[in-house]
C-alpha cells in the first residue's frame, strides 16, 4: 500500500522533488531499519543473558539436587538390603508361629482331656469314699445297735478313729472339689479353654 501511494504521489509532484522525497523517504526507512535492528539487538542481549542466568539457576539447582538424588538412591539401597534380609527372617517367625499355634492348640486339647478324666477320677473317688463311710457308717451302727454294752466299752476305742476316719473322708472329699473347682476355673480362664 505505502508503494501504490508513494507510486500516485510521485506521478502527481515533478520529478526533482519526487527525487528528493524517495531520498528522504529511503533515508526515514533507513533508520527505521535501524531503529529496529537496535532493538532487535537489545532485546536478543536481554534474552541471552536471561539465558545465561536460567543456565546458572539451573546448574546450581542441579549441584544441590544431585547430592539430594545420591542420598536417596543410597536409603532406598540401604531399604532393599534390609528387606532382602528381613524376608528370610521373618519367613522363619512365621513358620515357627504357625508351629507354635499348633502346639499350643495340641497342647490345649490334651489339657482339656486331662481336666476330663482328673474330673471323673475325683468324682468316682469321691463317690466311693462316700460309699464307703456309709458302710463303716452302717457297720458301726449294727455293731452298736446289737452289742450295747460291748459298744460302750469299747464305743471309744472304735468310734473315735472312725469318726477321725470320716472326718478325713470329708476333708479328703472337699479338698479334691475346691481342687477340681480351681482346675476347672483356670481351663476356663485359659485362652484354649473355650475351644
Amino acid at each position: 500500500m505505502a508503494m501504490m501511494f508513494l507510486a500516485m504521489w510521485v506521478q502527481e509532484a515533478d520529478l526533482a522533488d519526487a527525487h528528493h522525497l524517495m531520498i528522504i523517504f529511503i533515508g526515514l526507512i533507513a533508520v527505521a531499519v535501524a531503529i529496529a535492528a537496535v532493538v532487535m539487538m537489545t532485546v536478543a542481549v536481554k534474552a541471552l543473558k536471561a539465558i545465561e542466568e536460567i543456565g546458572a539457576t539451573a546448574e546450581e539447582i542441579k549441584g544441590r539436587m544431585l547430592p539430594m538424588l545420591d542420598e536417596v538412591k543410597e536409603f532406598s539401597k540401604a531399604g532393599r538390603e534390609v528387606l532382602q534380609d528381613a524376608a528370610p527372617k521373618v519367613k522363619l517367625i512365621t513358620e515357627n508361629l504357625a508351629k507354635t499355634s499348633d502346639v499350643l492348640l495340641d497342647t490345649s486339647s490334651s489339657v482339656r482331656a486331662a481336666v476330663r478324666q482328673f474330673d471323673n477320677t475325683i468324682t468316682d473317688a469321691n463317690q466311693r469314699a462316700q460309699r464307703q463311710v456309709a458302710r463303716v457308717d452302717g457297720m458301726v451302727t449294727a455293731a452298736l445297735t446289737t452289742t450295747i454294752e460291748v459298744a460302750e466299752t469299747i464305743g471309744n476305742g472304735i468310734r473315735v478313729p472312725m469318726q477321725k476316719v470320716a472326718v478325713m473322708a470329708t476333708q479328703a472329699k472337699l479338698l479334691a472339689e475346691g481342687l477340681l473347682a480351681k482346675i476347672k476355673s483356670m481351663a476356663a480362664r485359659s485362652p484354649f479353654g473355650s475351644q
